[in-house]
């Protein structure tokens, strides 16, 4: 193992680690804010090293298990299942607020309000994907009591997709980071995957 990266707030993990980790995202139904990519980096780093002192090199996992893919689900699920204890309805409003705050942003640059429940109604751009009945809808993206991110189109029975990130308010301003990104068209369609 090669260079290793440290996060101010994290764990280090090597750059070999957080591209394999990375490239196992590409294959998973959720998008991942760039801390969750870190964690399971850290801990593919910390795996293959254990593996390592066994004598048995990171390649060789490649052989009999997809570890990369296997840290990052296990990191997701630390971020988009069942908290426990649940979150109240004022902690999903006040994620709520935070992610409107950070799509509104001078940094984001979107157009959002609140919507319904623990959601923002964020305003499609040119070059957003079509979607909804006639292709125009805006974007949905909530967070709830009992589960993580999410986004859709906001159109009855639209396809949902997980955002694996931390319930916060750092977590929130990485969410918004992707929606731009998605509403700016820079994803391409995520919902066709």
């Amino acid at each position: 193992m090669t260079d290793t990266s440290a996060t101010t707030d994290g764990p280090a993990y090597t750059t070999e680690a957080y591209a394999a980790v990375e490239k196992a995202a590409g294959s998973r139904r959720a998008l991942y804010v760039p801390s969750v990519l870190e964690h399971a980096a850290a801990l593919l780093t910390d795996l293959w090293a254990t593996g390592e002192r066994h004598g048995a090199t990171a390649s060789d996992w490649g052989w009999v298990a997809d570890l990369p893919g296997s840290s990052l689900d296990v990191v997701s699920r630390q971020y988009d299942r069942t908290p426990d204890p649940e979150r109240t309805p004022d902690q999903a409003r006040a994620l709520q607020r935070d992610l409107l705050d950070a799509l509104t942003s001078d940094e984001i640059g979107l157009t959002a309000a609140l919507g319904p429940r623990a959601q923002v109604i964020v305003e499609r751009g040119p070059d957003t994907p079509r979607g909804g009945f006639h292709g125009d809808a805006n974007v949905t993206v909530g967070i709830y009591t009992n589960g993580g991110w999410d986004i859709a189109f906001d159109q009855h029975g639209a396809s949902v997709l997980s955002i694996v990130a931390p319930a916060s308010q750092a977590g929130a301003s990485q969410v918004a980071e992707i929606v731009r990104a998605f509403v700016r068209g820079e994803l391409g369609d995520i919902f066709r995957h």
